[in-house]
């Protein structure tokens, strides 16, 4: 297989992942295609417009990171819950280390 091929059907598939336009006259050229059209019609009728409406969190999220509520608490745990991780675990090394060896 060569580039060329490759090229190709590559070019061949993009193409064909792009819908055609459904609205245009040539769409519509049987009453077949016109039912199917009105279908299609319907369909994004029934659509809703606008916008979708706005949710309001609730809980830890609307207390610290929406608004004007907004504050720094979360990065305060954060180092705070890292700090109390990595000083238990060098506490356990620091344990390991003394255990049989007399302290200095």
């Amino acid at each position: 297989m060569n580039f060329g091929t490759v090229a190709r059907r590559a070019y061949s598939t993009s193409r064909s992942a792009i819908p055609p336009t459904i609205g245009s006259t040539k769409a519509i050229g049987s009453p077949k295609d016109a039912a199917r059209m009105a279908k299609v019609v319907r369909f994004y009728k029934g659509l809703p417009n606008g916008s979708a409406p706005t949710t309001r969190s609730t809980g830890y999220k609307a207390r610290h990171f929406d608004g004007k509520n907004s504050d720094m608490t979360p990065v305060f745990q954060t180092m705070a819950v890292i700090f109390a991780i990595s000083y238990t675990i060098d506490y356990q090394f620091h344990l390991k280390h003394h255990k049989n060896v007399a302290h200095h």
